[in-house]
């Protein structure tokens, strides 16, 4: 069987978007002030890191909240779903791979993945997704992170990566940048 990997935010859809347009409201489970929720919401948009070593900080838990909220109202990318139902209709393996930390999002992104109609047959969280998809045996990895896409043919991983908002051209490592998910198709069955 022929499987692929794919990730969510970014790739299958618009959670920057989503992020940067969202106009997310203060209210009682955020314990902090107006001004410190505004600073934290720029930070956030910004793509700041904490600047703290702690693991849980009032910024990461701001994160969280803003990101579950993220999860549940970003929208498909064009042709996403679209790409999804061609690959179970030709019988492929879809492994849903995220950085997500599905132990406090996995709820949130069932339901949405359900809500959009995309079967997939796993789900997981992955830190490193080329080392993820060497050891399952995953061929075909579609995925925003630039670090896969220069590094993954290295390792046996065939890269595909939406361009919104990037240059096209060739990546080091042999990446292919797509602009539908239609190029992908017959990409993915070379």
């Amino acid at each position: 069987m022929k499987t692929i990997a794919i990730d969510l935010d970014d790739t299958l859809n618009d959670f920057t978007a989503t992020l940067q347009r969202t106009a997310f409201l203060r209210d009682e489970t955020h314990p902090y002030s107006a001004e410190v929720f505004e600073g934290y919401l720029a930070k956030l948009r910004r793509g700041a890191d904490d600047d703290e070593v702690l693991l849980s900080t009032e910024y990461s838990f701001f994160r969280a909240k803003i990101h579950q909220q993220c999860y549940q109202w970003a929208e498909p990318r064009p042709g996403g779903v679209a790409f999804m139902r061609w690959l179970r209709a030709h019988d492929w393996r879809i492994v849903i791979c995220t950085y997500r930390d599905l132990r406090r999002a996995h709820d949130a992104t069932r339901a949405w993945l359900q809500r959009h109609g995309i079967a997939f047959d796993h789900l997981f969280m992955a830190g490193n997704k080329i080392v993820f998809c060497r050891a399952w045996g995953i061929e075909h990895l579609v995925d925003d992170d630039p670090f896969n896409a220069v590094h993954g043919g290295r390792y046996g991983v065939k890269v595909y990566y939406p361009l919104a908002g990037r240059p096209a051209g060739p990546v080091e490592g042999g990446a292919r940048g797509f602009h539908s998910f239609e190029e992908l198709i017959p990409w993915i069955q070379e």
